[in-house]
């Protein structure tokens, strides 16, 4: 659940109202399960959830929350093309202020690597949970001390 966690420290950052008015949660959670080896591991599944961020007592212009929003989900989560679009339920308190629900989908993916001491057992294999995203390199660059 980076995603929302990294959502929710970019708006707290934005100071929409104050921390203590900014709450996240996971809604529902379920694992897709790929098993698909690479050169550094194993992508073992998607993680799919629906998450929620609630604004109490927002006193900002709406167009401003979604565009802070909609600008940090195309910054950091470039695999939406299959979720849902982010939903903004407002109830009006008064004339200047509401209280915002955010409800969002999000995907992120779940790798294992190889590990002799790895708890997780699969293809007559041991693996460890990695908990970021596997980067391979195409191309690197070496350089020695010249000792």
């Amino acid at each position: 659940m980076t995603k929302l966690k990294a959502l929710t420290a970019y708006l707290i950052e934005r100071q929409l109202v104050a921390p203590e008015q900014l709450d996240s949660w996971t809604d529902q959670v379920n694992l897709e399960l790929i098993w698909k080896p690479g050169e550094q591991g194993m992508h073992m599944g998607d993680m799919n959830y629906t998450a929620t961020i609630v604004l109490e007592r927002f006193a900002d212009h709406p167009g401003r929350l979604m565009a802070l929003v909609g600008s940090w989900l195309e910054t950091n989560d470039d695999d939406r093309d299959d979720l849902q679009p982010a939903v903004f339920d407002i109830t009006m308190l008064d004339d200047d202020l509401a209280d915002v629900d955010i409800k969002l989908e999000f995907t992120e993916p779940q790798y294992l690597a190889e590990d002799p001491d790895g708890e997780i057992i699969a293809y007559g294999k041991t693996w460890s949970f990695v908990p970021f995203d596997l980067w391979v390199a195409e191309r690197g660059e070496v350089i020695g001390d010249g000792a």
